[in-house]
């Protein structure tokens, strides 16, 4: 089983438009496996220690990485026979001679030919993830290992990843249980992965082939408002806003822009090295289109310290699923591209990386930040078993539940989204699918409709207002009326710029976002504290436009997330961790509530993905008076009935509610219930019985409770 996840620069399979041909470029692989020495074990938390050293760590091991590292170079050279060379044959600059590749570790550094490093490309391998599952049975033992595989597309005199394709390959074992924990089968476990794990890189650098392909773009420089110039191409060409772009003009002089804003048919890009004059014909080097550059940045939020590995697999997922038909773009962050940048230098070492910033700093992000953040909570029923006649026969059942919010800089939800997977395990003779290889294919699938469920569901259409004045302190803008003082929206502001394209001022965005109080009110006029983040950037001034990308929620209470634990009613009988989330996703989707994200775990790691980014943005929790505290109750009605120890029935009644509390105290209560019979379960698996049930229950009484906040 296996599945595929095209992040960064996925796009590189659409074709550029007119104008575009191949680019010569070349490209090294660094021959290190990413992930695999035991340094990086410790920063990568999704690596299985033991299962790492059993594969890598003795002379066997480290035979199989000589033979992965092998097989990849010569898969690249296959691929890409005109553009591969040796990471020894990379330089300072070139070395003139007739492009070869000379696969020789012992070269010597700037022989002839060697490239200069400004027309290469780093490409690796690397190791994301790895788990072992295990299941028991008597005197034997199910094994289930997912590894997650990656191939990375580095251009290192930018210093960032351009393009990166993964694959996960799950890989069964039923082997005795002595022979696995004495190590005996440890030949058998590595020869069967390191086969997978070959087969994984030929596949992913056969796809990679069909999308990775740089392309020389012709761009014209049409128009210019002081340090910042107009181009006549834009997003659909390559131009991403917040990173940087390297040109040559026609007689080869090089230059590097920060691309300050794009859009569809034009780019506002200023010069960082090098010099340009409008009217000017550049020749950019572009890895794919993207035109998803003016679409809102979402990036998700999972724990570094490898304690939530269900939420990272969910992010990885969930990007995978939403592909390029939203109206947001994911922005995850690269948290391990120091190492990344670590091993490529330690591969290419005839190069004096000193000179080169994007590789000597600790760049490699976009300047971009984030408009939005996406928060993942996900949880599992507890599984139940039913046995048929004769006991040869059994069914395990369980759910799977993935709540994901999208949190804006204030930390309000303007969006919760739901998916869930209902999964059955049959089994003849005790055979059949392992729970926890079980697990993994529901989460999938829940997240695969969770993910539709934004696609279908979340729109982000930009709405530009005006900006009638500016003082010290505010920007003021009209036809927002019904916006509740003290409330706090996240914006863009845009300055409308004297060059023009098609007739009509290109925009500039001032990097001056929303500031730290809230909105007032002045007669029909609205204002909006704002940060002028950007020194270099002019400050907004009347004339300018304020971008909002959602709806700002008129007259609406705000409230926060309680800190407190979620209460349980009286005569519960299970303890289940979904109906937390389900009333927390039902109090987002309320209209009459403005709600923020009380969890100070978001906040911290928000924070340190932002700050591993090198992103000026810190979210704070927002100071709110009213708080809302999820609770539930599964109790029942009456003692179960059992027509003996395999066939009882009940009747339980399921309670979900929502308090809301100011000061530590109850103000008002929202409450769904729902009586349900439930027959045909063991008495042995009653409790478990409820919980897989009491999922389906409180799905079903969502709308109720949304109704009852919406009455309110």
């Amino acid at each position: 089983m296996r599945h595929v996840a095209r992040g960064i620069a996925a796009a590189c399979a659409l074709a550029l438009s007119a104008g575009a041909s191949g680019a010569q470029f070349y490209l090294f692989p660094v021959k290190e496996i990413e992930g695999v020495s035991k340094e990086a074990r410790d920063k990568y938390k999704l690596l299985d220690q033991k299962l790492m050293a059993r594969l890598f760590d003795d002379e066997a091991g480290r035979q199989a990485q000589r033979q992965l590292i092998k097989g990849f170079v010569g898969r690249l050279n296959a691929a890409y026979p005109e553009s591969l060379v040796h990471p020894r044959q990379v330089a300072d600059v070139k070395v003139v001679g007739t492009h070869k590749f000379i696969d020789d570790d012992n070269l010597q550094c700037k022989a002839s030919p060697s490239v200069a490093v400004g027309d290469t490309y780093a490409v690796m391998l690397g190791i994301t993830r790895a788990s072992v599952y295990e299941v028991p049975k008597g005197e034997n033992i199910d094994v289930l290992i997912p590894i997650t595989l990656n191939v990375q597309f580095v251009r290192p005199s930018l210093g960032k990843v351009v393009y990166t394709i993964s694959e996960t390959v799950y890989s069964p074992f039923s082997l005795g249980r002595r022979e696995y924990e004495s190590g005996a089968a440890d030949a058998v476990i590595r020869q069967t992965l390191i086969r997978n794990l070959e087969t994984q890189a030929a596949s992913l650098v056969a796809s990679a082939r069909q999308a990775f392909d740089p392309k020389d773009v012709n761009v014209k420089i049409v128009g210019r408002d002081g340090d910042f110039y107009v181009t006549d191409r834009g997003a659909e060409a390559g131009f991403v806003k917040g990173e940087q772009v390297e040109a040559r003009d026609a007689a080869g002089k090089e230059a590097i822009f920060d691309v300050l804003y794009a859009d569809t048919g034009y780019a506002v890009i200023k010069a960082a090295a090098g010099s340009v004059s409008v009217g000017s014909s550049l020749k950019f080097i572009f890895e794919s289109a993207a035109d998803a550059s003016t679409k809102p940045r979402i990036m998700p939020v999972v724990s570094q310290d490898g304690s939530d590995s269900w939420a990272s697999s969910v992010a990885a997922l969930f990007e995978k699923d939403i592909g390029f038909k939203a109206s947001f773009q994911m922005a995850p962050v690269d948290v391990n591209f120091a190492q990344t940048k670590e091993l490529l230098t330690r591969s290419a070492n005839c190069v004096t990386w000193q000179k080169i910033a994007g590789m000597a700093e600790a760049t490699g992000s976009p300047k971009d930040a984030p408009d939005y953040f996406l928060r993942f909570t996900p949880t599992v029923s507890p599984s139940v078993t039913l046995a048929g006649a004769g006991g040869t026969k059994t069914e395990e059942m369980f759910r799977t539940l993935v709540t994901a919010q999208v949190i804006d800089r204030h930390g309000r939800v303007i969006y919760s989204g739901l998916g869930d997977d209902n999964y059955s395990i049959k089994r003849i003779d005790g055979e059949g699918l392992g729970l926890a290889q079980a697990k993994e294919v529901s989460l999938k699938n829940a997240t695969a409709k969770l993910a539709q469920n934004f696609l279908a569901n979340v729109r982000f259409a930009p709405r530009d207002y005006k900006i009638e004045r500016v003082d010290k302190e505010k920007v003021w803008v009209s036809g927002l009326s019904g916006m509740p003082a003290g409330g706090k929206v996240a914006f863009d502001i845009l300055h409308p710029l004297d060059a023009k394209v098609g007739g009509k001022p290109a925009l500039l965005d001032l990097e001056a976002g929303s500031g730290s109080g809230g909105a007032a009110t002045d007669g029909e006029l609205v204002g909006f504290p704002y940060a002028a983040v950007n020194p270099a950037l002019p400050r907004p001034r009347s004339g300018d436009l304020l971008r909002l990308y959602t709806e700002v929620p008129p007259n609406a209470t705000r409230v926060i997330d309680c800190d407190e634990p979620v209460y349980v009613g009286k005569d519960n009988l299970i303890d289940v961790g979904y109906f937390s989330p389900l009333a927390r996703h039902a109090q987002y989707q309320s209209k009459k509530f403005a709600s923020y994200v009380g969890d100070p775990k978001f906040y911290a790691q928000a924070n340190s993905l932002l700050s591993l980014g090198l992103f000026d943005t810190k979210l704070e929790r927002p100071s709110v008076d009213v708080c809302s505290q999820p609770g539930y109750t599964v109790r029942e009605v009456a003692a179960p009935q059992c027509d003996g120890p395999q066939s009882c029935k009940v009747t339980v009644q399921t309670g979900m509610l929502v308090h809301l509390k100011k000061d530590s105290q109850v103000q008002k209560t929202f409450v769904s219930g729902l009586r349900t019979d439930f027959g045909g379960f063991p008495s042995s698996e009653k409790n478990a019985f409820y919980g897989y049930r009491g999922l389906e229950n409180g799905l079903s009484m969502q709308a109720d409770l949304i109704n009852k906040m919406n009455s309110n």
